[in-house]
């Protein structure tokens, strides 16, 4: 048997194995970014125009968004004021000078980008936590028991000589939902957003790598001739070039035409229509960024898909469709993490407010015109010359109300009609 053949026997590869095989023939999973936390965000976050417009716009407008505390109450949840979960979110971090929009920009990357989001707590004079700070998701190593239903999680932290473990009590870890596992451990990782579109980022990577390439290397962008059989002398040729650059070039000669006394004609050499499709293509990949992101592209430039109705409607679903979502994700960490930690008894609770978002006022004042419209079609039936039988025929099947409430309605009316003419 043959060393390829033993290569391709079906025995099981060590890693020592698989890294060989690498360095023969490369990579058969070519077209995808690295796999390890630090390598998703340096290709496909530091590198990728796109994703780090896509995910930069993400925390910056959820940083936005006003957040508040809320009392429960026996009736209900009411916005409360000046708490100490408050005092945190102005003065989380003194020491690194970190605001809270420093916090969830830290963890909005590395949620998204790794699919993981850590941060600790840290105690001051009482049990509550005074400081927060976020832990760099390719530094965390996690540990647990074998056992699926107990599985004991644990987080090591390292980086440089630093190194700290943490529980469960210890530390927050919102992640994204990862279906595919094969141990307990792996279990706890969540799923990288980057890791899903990584055949994407990998191509966008590559063609802006190629699109460099092809600007730095095509050189000159033409020639000029005097289209005769018999060619210039070297000399005669520089003298042109000479003419030609003292002429043309610089921007003083912007929008000037040129008169010579030869017949000299330009040829362009111009990039083929598969350089242009390469150069032209990366809307695709925003596109594609996009749609895993729960984006509109329009958003993001995209010369094909603006419109100003296109705009409205997709900063309404950023919000819906992002935003929200989102904002569920961590406010209910954040309750449970930060909440909970300063009001032991669950009586306080983290949520972000969406009732000022402008993209989404307009839902409600549509909302409103056809309430108002609904009501005068109602009054105009109630006032009609007809019996109540029929009126509440009508506000049945006009306006849908159930029948109890349409004969409630016209009682209500013919009581109030006997009234004024008594």
């Amino acid at each position: 048997m043959s060393w390829i053949s033993d290569i391709f026997s079906t025995r099981t590869f060590t890693a020592t194995d698989r890294a060989t095989i690498a360095r023969l023939f490369g990579s058969f999973r070519a077209n995808q970014i690295g796999s390890t936390p630090g390598q998703l965000l340096e290709q496909g976050f530091e590198q990728n125009v796109d994703v780090y417009s896509v995910i930069t716009k993400t925390h910056e407008v959820f940083n936005s968004i006003p957040k508040i505390v809320e009392r429960k109450t026996a009736d209900g949840w009411e916005f409360e004021e000046d708490t100490s979960i408050h005092e945190l979110w102005e003065r989380p971090n003194i020491e690194k000078g970190y605001t809270w929009s420093n916090i969830d920009e830290q963890r909005i990357i590395y949620l998204l980008g790794n699919g993981n989001s850590f941060m600790i707590g840290q105690e001051g004079f009482s049990s509550q936590f005074d400081e927060v700070d976020v832990l760099p998701s390719p530094s965390i190593t996690i540990n647990t028991s074998a056992d699926f239903f107990i599985p004991n999680t644990e987080y090591e932290f390292r980086l440089g000589s630093n190194i700290r473990n943490y529980t469960k009590e210890d530390l927050q870890q919102i992640k994204l939902f990862n279906p595919s596992y094969s141990s307990v451990t792996e279990a706890q990782y969540g799923l990288s957003l980057i890791q899903v579109a990584s055949r994407v980022v990998r191509t966008g990577n590559d063609r802006w790598d190629a699109s460099a390439t092809l600007f730095q290397n095509r050189g000159a962008i033409g020639f000029v001739t005097d289209g005769s059989a018999r060619p210039m002398q070297s000399d005669e040729a520089e003298q042109v070039q000479a003419a030609f650059d003292s002429r043309s070039a610089g921007a003083d000669k912007f929008g000037r035409t040129l008169v010579t006394n030869k017949d000299l004609k330009f040829q362009q050499m111009a990039m083929s229509s598969t350089d242009l499709q390469l150069v032209e293509q990366g809307v695709v990949g925003l596109r594609a960024i996009c749609n895993v992101m729960g984006y509109d592209s329009s958003l993001f430039n995209d010369p094909a898909n603006k419109t100003f109705n296109n705009r409205k409607e997709a900063e309404k679903s950023m919000y819906t469709n992002v935003m929200m979502p989102l904002a569920d994700m961590l406010d209910s960490s954040d309750t449970n993490f930060i909440a909970r930690n300063h009001y032991p008894d669950g009586s306080r609770r983290i949520r972000h407010d969406f009732n000022g978002i402008e993209a989404l006022q307009s839902d409600k004042k549509i909302e409103a015109e056809k309430d108002k419209i609904e009501m005068e079609g109602i009054n105009l039936v109630l006032t009609m010359p007809i019996s109540s039988e029929a009126k509440k025929e009508l506000l049945i099947e006009k306006y849908e109300i159930n029948e109890d409430l349409a004969i409630l309605i016209t009682q209500e009316v013919v009581t109030n009609q006997d009234n004024a003419e008594g």
